[in-house]
């Protein structure tokens, strides 16, 4: 009896002795945090953010961590740590998030990513907790050059991990590191940041009555903004240029009735491009066709970069098709019809090339190729 009640009493000890372990709390605002992507600095207790892959790097020691967030019941977050996906993060209100037991002390890299869009919600990042005696320190440079990528759901990961084409849409299926954006830039060593939403085109929304959007805004109008949902917090561009745009617009403008009228898509377009070119300078600028949709976007993109060269001698514009019958149709796509991660690896495949031809850089295929091939 005397040996049970010892047992028990070491199991309450042991127990009370995890309860009680000391944690120091890093704020947000903490100079060894990097933040990849567009974030809204006005609370530094609380960073927002929204926007697609959207990530919060760091380093640190220890065999145990805490995350603190607001993420909202429909988002989700990739948790990296060393190189490796640790798990997918679902922090609904205020949450704690405890990473425990990892195999040694490090130091450790962690990158938290945000995998889904906007419209999912607003996430807040309150800092982290580390044990007592561990450190954190900023996380070193790995990537060398800058995309931005502008578009629909198909740069958003829409559907990346659905089964099937006729599974419907769960925020749980999305996931913006699967997508060709991500995708593309590992192959060329750059960093990636995405400005997408689903849904919306350069002048009309996917479904619309009208052949001008006028109830919700298009892409171009949220391009100044720091959140996606937020049109009151303008974005300061002189903190991030990129070495290189995409944009991958007009399938939603063009995939149900009524279509908007060429010319006035058209301009909306260039002047879209102007504005780039007003806060990014001379960069090149890739303007991308498809593959959900070819006909009659396909043509009147192409078009309009033509135009362009010719008339405004912009020879740092180029278009790129990537037609539908790149993907198969029944091993290439995920829910709601949208491109797999295998549909996105081939985009990627189509589009790396181009970049690394115009901007003479290296590039890796490995990822495309493995994913690509699998049966």
């Amino acid at each position: 009896m005397k040996q049970l009640y010892f047992f028990i009493a070491l199991l309450l000890f042991c127990g009370s002795t995890f309860a009680q372990k000391t944690w120091q709390h890093i704020p947000a605002g903490n100079p060894a945090f990097t933040f990849s992507g567009r974030f809204d600095f006005s609370n530094p207790e609380a960073v927002r953010y929204d926007w697609s892959g959207s990530a919060i790097r760091f380093q640190f020691t220890g065999k145990n961590l805490q995350l603190l967030l607001h993420g909202g019941d429909r988002n989700y977050f990739n948790v990296f740590i060393d190189g490796q996906l640790h798990e997918v993060l679902h922090a609904p209100k205020d949450s704690t998030y405890t990473i425990k037991e990892l195999k040694s002390k490090g130091p450790h890299k962690l990158i938290l990513q945000k995998r889904t869009e906007g419209e999912m919600g607003t996430t807040f990042f309150k800092g982290i907790k580390i044990e007592e005696q561990a450190s954190i320190m900023p996380y070193p440079v790995e990537e060398t050059r800058k995309i931005e990528f502008i578009g629909n759901s198909i740069t958003c990961g829409y559907g990346t991990e659905g089964a099937s084409p006729t599974e419907r849409f769960s925020p749980e299926t999305e996931n913006v590191n699967k997508s060709y954006a991500f995708i593309s830039s590992r192959a060329l060593n750059a960093e990636c940041r995405v400005v997408a939403h689903s849904g919306l085109g350069v002048v009309r929304n996917y479904g619309d009555k009208e052949k001008v959007s006028r109830q919700r805004a298009a892409l171009p109008q949220r391009f100044n903004q720091t959140l996606d949902m937020d049109s009151t917090v303008l974005w300061n561009f002189s903190t991030w240029t990129p070495d290189a745009v995409v944009i991958n617009l007009g399938t939603n403008d063009y995939s149900t009735q009524p279509h908007p009228d060429k010319v006035v898509f058209q301009r909306r377009y260039e002047q879209f491009i102007r504005e780039i070119r007003g806060v990014y300078g001379n960069v090149p600028i890739f303007c991308v066709s498809g593959p959900m949709l070819n006909e009659p976007a396909y043509s009147i993109v192409k078009e309009m970069v033509e135009t362009n060269r010719t008339l405004y001698n912009d020879m740092n514009l180029y278009f790129v098709g990537i037609p539908d019958y790149l993907l198969n149709r029944t091993s290439d796509l995920g829910s709601d019809w949208h491109p797999s991660y295998k549909g996105q690896c081939k985009m990627a495949g189509h589009l790396v090339p181009v970049i690394g031809t115009v901007l003479d850089w290296n590039y890796s295929l490995q990822e495309i190729e493995e994913v690509s091939n699998r049966k």
